[in-house]
């Protein structure tokens, strides 16, 4: 106590500076030591709400008598009369353009009837045959059925024709009866054989040119076709090149053929 009251002035001023210091602090943290703290609320009581109950079952009413109801007259209503429509408007017609804006469509030209019975010259094809033998058999067995028969060389081959017909219908008839050999019905004459060909006979009959035939072909199968118009049938031999044409002549006739060179 003695220090104190001889260092009285020391400890007012320590005093001091420790109650600012605390001050300094308390601000700066926002703690108040002055101010009444407020109670927490008290939870509301919570009440118990009653439970709602099932409502007792109301007592039937007792039966009423029915009461007679009177029969009722169904009275059909009448359809609703259409609302009236307003007369639709006539189509304006549009304005003619010029001429000139139009396209120009050409007019599609008619189709050609084809004629119902066409005439002129008709022949039926019914095939063609490198073996000039096999030709000259179908050609003797269509003869003998009364056939008008020809013989035209085609390159090196012989094809078989029947006619001439003077309209189509007659020789699409030869055609249905010639089916087997699956015919073709053409129109105008045959175009002359196109190269040189060396004629090494001519005959009247048909089984005459057979030995003809088979002997050039066991003498070096030559290329051997016929060419038949009644009454000759003319045994061919060719096509032949140009360059190629004394050499054939001379070999043929040295085979004991006459020979004759044809276009």
């Amino acid at each position: 106590m003695r220090w104190l009251r001889d260092n009285w002035i020391d400890a007012l001023i320590f005093a001091v500076f420790a109650v600012t210091v605390v001050g300094i602090v308390l601000f700066l943290t926002g703690v108040n030591p002055f101010k009444a703290r407020t109670p927490a609320p008290a939870p509301a009581p919570q009440v118990e709400r009653p439970r709602p109950q099932a409502p007792a079952a109301a007592p039937e009413a007792p039966a009423q008598p029915e009461e007679e109801t009177a029969p009722v007259t169904v009275v059909p209503l009448l359809p609703e009369a259409p609302e009236p429509q307003a007369p639709a408007e006539p189509a304006r017609p549009e304005p003619a353009q010029p001429a000139a804006a139009r396209p120009a469509t050409p007019a599609a030209p008619a189709p050609a009837q084809p004629a119902e019975n066409p005439t002129g010259i008709f022949r039926v094809s019914v095939g063609a045959f490198g073996n000039p033998l096999n030709a000259l058999a179908l050609a003797e067995q269509l003869e003998a059925q009364g056939y008008p028969v020809r013989l035209e060389p085609v390159g090196r081959v012989t094809r078989v024709v029947v006619g001439p017909y003077d309209n189509r219908a007659d020789a699409e008839r030869a055609a249905a009866q010639l089916a087997k050999y699956e015919p073709q019905v053409y129109r105008g004459d045959t175009p002359p054989p196109a190269g040189r060909y060396l004629q090494v006979g001519a005959f009247k009959r048909l089984d005459s040119a057979r030995a003809v035939v088979a002997k050039l072909r066991e003498e070096g199968d030559w290329p051997v076709v016929l060419n038949y118009r009644q009454p000759w049938l003319k045994v061919w031999v060719g096509p032949v090149d140009d360059a190629e044409v004394a050499g054939w002549k001379a070999r043929l006739e040295a085979l004991g053929f006459e020979v004759v060179e044809v276009r």
